[in-house]
Formats: C-alpha cells, sequence, structure tokens
C-alpha cells in the first residue's frame, strides 16, 4: 500500500505540471486571491482526476491482463510501447523551452466547453467547484484518458505494486494527492513572488516542469535499458 500512493503521488505530481487551462488558473488565483481559495481550487481538481485515475487504472489493469502473455511472447512489441513512452515524456519536456513568452490564450478557458451551463454553474459557486469545472474540461481532450491508461498501463507492467483492486484504488489516492500538491505548491510560489511575478517567472515555472519531464523519461528510459532481457529481445529480432 505504500509503494503504491507513493508512486501514485509522484506520477500525480509530475503529470499535473504541465502548463495548461488549470495550471494557469491556478497560477491566476495565486495572483488575486488566498492561500485558501487556491487549497480549495487545487482539492476540486485532485479530487476529479482521483476519479479519473480509478477509471484508467482499471481500464489499465484489464488491458494488461488481455494482453500480458501476448507481451511476454513478443518483447519487442513491449519494448516499443515502453519506448514511446519515454519519448513522449522527453519530448514534451523539451517542449517547454520552445516559448519566449506566455501568452494570453495560455490564460483562457477552453472554448469546447465554456458555454455549458452545468460547467458555467459550477465555476460560479467557489474555487473548490471551480477546480471541478476546469477537470472536467479534460474529458474534452481526447488524449487526457487514453494518455492515463497508457500511464497505468506501464505501472502494471513493470510491477511497481500488486494489481490489486485495493492497491489501485491507493494508487489512485496517491495520484490525487500528488495532483493537489503541485498545484498546492505552485500557489504558494505564486503567493509569495505575487508582486514581482513576470512572465519570465512563468515561464521558468513551465521550464522547471520540462526539466521534471525530462528527467521522468530519463529515469524510465534507463530502468528499461537496464532490466531488459536483450539477449531475448535480439534473439526474437533475429527469428523474425
Amino acid at each position: 500500500m505504500v509503494t503504491a500512493i507513493i508512486v501514485g503521488a509522484v506520477i500525480g505530481f509530475i503529470l499535473a505540471m504541465p502548463p495548461g487551462p488549470i495550471a494557469m488558473a491556478n497560477i491566476r488565483l495565486g495572483l488575486e486571491k488566498s492561500r485558501k481559495d487556491c487549497a480549495e481550487f487545487a482539492i476540486g481538481t485532485a479530487s476529479m482526476d482521483m476519479i479519473y485515475c480509478i477509471v484508467a487504472i482499471f481500464a489499465a489493469s484489464a488491458i494488461h491482463s488481455a494482453v500480458d502473455s501476448y507481451l511476454v511472447e513478443n518483447p519487442i512489441v513491449s519494448i516499443a510501447f515502453q519506448s514511446i513512452i519515454v519519448a513522449g515524456l522527453i519530448y514534451f519536456g523539451f517542449t517547454q523551452f520552445r516559448a519566449n513568452r506566455v501568452s494570453e490564450i495560455e490564460f483562457q478557458e477552453n472554448p469546447q466547453v465554456s458555454s455549458s451551463k452545468f460547467i458555467q454553474n459550477l465555476k460560479n459557486k467557489g474555487p473548490l467547484f471551480l477546480g471541478v469545472a476546469l477537470a472536467l474540461t479534460n474529458l474534452a481532450n481526447p488524449t487526457f484518458v487514453p494518455s492515463l491508461t497508457i500511464m497505468s498501463a506501464w505501472v502494471h507492467k513493470i510491477g511497481l505494486f500488486p494489481n490489486s483492486f485495493n492497491e489501485n484504488i491507493i494508487f489512485s489516492i496517491g495520484f490525487g494527492l500528488g495532483n493537489f500538491l503541485w498545484l498546492y505548491v505552485l500557489s504558494l510560489i505564486v503567493i509569495r513572488n505575487r508582486h514581482k511575478l513576470s512572465n519570465s517567472s512563468i515561464l521558468r515555472i513551465k521550464q522547471f516542469a520540462g526539466v521534471t519531464f525530462i528527467g521522468f523519461g530519463g529515469f524510465i528510459g534507463y530502468r528499461l535499458f537496464m532490466f531488459t532481457n536483450w539477449a531475448q529481445i535480439f534473439k526474437y529480432a533475429l527469428i523474425f
């Protein structure tokens, strides 16, 4: 259980870093509101992300059980799957260094869901429900849940904790906790520096997220390189 919640918290913390509507709304709250408002906002988004993670981890569990024997028999497919995750994380990390300014559009809401009366009503009920509302907008992103499912499948693949009902729930709670921690820490940084926070400061936050993604991808890549049975991979490749 301890391992599951720690792994979930680390992954939740890292995956919450990409600058987007939620992160930018969090920064804006830090600039304009109090620490309590920021904490409520972080709780709202983290609660929804925990629910998303529960869905994703059980979907990944079912997928893993269905294809596990196939991956064992086809190690090249397995290593390709994990390599794509590594490459994706590192690529995303490097993209955070491209921009030289933060555009105003990054602070705007998702136009696909801004017209929803339900979403608007939630936003008007305070920071907690604003966090829930913005987290709901992730459903408009066709890559969000699949990406989370792929990451959850990778967690099962490397066997960091037992694939059981209780462990999966604990992992999801940890994921939500990690999400909350990043948003709350980010808001504290903004609040403490609100009078001197500039465009370059926000860019440094983005770059910190980029470095973290590169490091996380590098760690996964190192683990993949060190623990892969390369003799089996080369043998299988020569057969085909």
